[in-house]
């Protein structure tokens, strides 16, 4: 009875993936904003490139551009053309349960499943291994796979050989403690790499201050101001970054019940919901929930259940998550 309780949306078996829960329109949502991205960033390095040859604006200017823009074009056009699109024309086939997992093997993030006479690798970050590892079973549907209570379709790869150096994948039971802190250390990694972002952005922005030919134009205090924000941000970064990685203590779940309508997704892709329900002081109050965790909101909507870190008070921001499962994300309480 527990496990049905808290068990995490998972694609309807022998049934086609567009009826999955938002799976269909968040795809198509990220099919557009992706399309977007991708066009804009291109535009920009076009730009880049044409003030680099009019010689007007510097030399730090362009290359600013199309330093930061080249790399946000490739990866919002492998994203589209690798991922959403392909995965879009997928969904009126059916995702294939894969369980058991008794022969699969592992090497660093590679997790290497044996399937249909070939081996099916996939890279997983550090909560999602240890959801593999304690759940042993994925969906599988073509070259993409989403593992339980997990929404967003991920890549995987068909090869005739599992990853050289890989080791038995054994099961591990994992402590909501233990998947926290694997999350707040994913989390802490991105953060790092927002830093460094920020850090080159702020080499550039004193560069564009220096380099700009007119003097006395805008730009070049705009670039000074941009230069002392991005180096600020550099040092907040880093200490949040620093403070995530700290182990964190057994969390103590607070399971509420909830009335809501279907999960949906707005125009910038993020999955939301929006419902109600009692807190343990018996105080009833709306909860809305989508953030950071696409998954966290259509799993709250598909199951009814809403499981909050700690004890949640109206009015207040929680944390909440899926027990057992590499899903966290905010939700607010009104009052």
């Amino acid at each position: 009875m527990e496990e049905h309780r808290i068990r995490g949306v998972e694609p309807p078996e022998g049934v086609p993936a567009v009826n999955m829960p938002v799976l269909a329109p968040l795809l198509d949502r990220l099919i557009v904003t992706y399309g977007t991205m991708l066009f804009t960033a291109g535009m920009i390095v076009v730009l880049g490139v044409y003030l680099a040859f009019s010689g007007r604006y510097g030399v730090a200017v362009p290359a600013f551009l199309i330093s930061f823009m080249t790399p946000v074009a490739v990866y919002f056009g492998y994203v589209l053309l690798v991922g959403c699109s392909p995965m879009r024309k997928l969904t009126r086939k059916p995702f294939r349960l894969v369980s058991g997992l008794d022969d699969a093997v592992i090497a660093g993030a590679w997790v290497s499943v044996p399937l249909d006479g070939r081996w099916f690798v996939v890279r997983l970050p550090a909560p999602l291994r240890a959801q593999l590892a304690a759940q042993r079973r994925l969906w599988v549907l073509g070259p993409f796979f989403l593992l339980p209570g997990v929404i967003v379709p991920r890549n995987g790869k068909f090869r005739d050989a599992p990853v050289k150096g890989s080791v038995p994948l054994t099961t591990q039971p994992v402590s909501p403690g233990r998947m926290l802190t694997l999350q707040r250390r994913l989390l802490a990694s991105y953060y790092l790499l927002t830093a460094g972002i920020a850090l080159v952005a702020a080499a550039f922005s004193i560069w564009v201050a220096i380099d700009f030919p007119d003097r006395h134009s805008v730009l070049v205090p705009d670039a000074q101001v941009l230069a002392a924000l991005c180096l600020v941000a550099t040092i907040g970064l880093v200490i949040t970054a620093v403070v995530m990685t700290k182990p964190s203590p057994e969390p103590t779940w607070t399971e509420l019940a909830v009335i809501s309508g279907p999960a949906s997704v707005n125009l910038v892709g993020m999955v939301t919901m929006q419902g109600r329900t009692v807190l343990p002081d018996g105080r009833e109050v709306t909860v809305r929930a989508g953030g950071s965790d696409l998954s966290l909101a259509a799993n709250i909507a598909a199951t009814g259940r809403l499981w909050v870190l700690g004890v949640p008070m109206a009015g207040k921001t929680a944390k909440a998550g899926v027990p057992g499962h590499a899903v966290f994300g905010p939700v607010k309480f009104g009052r």
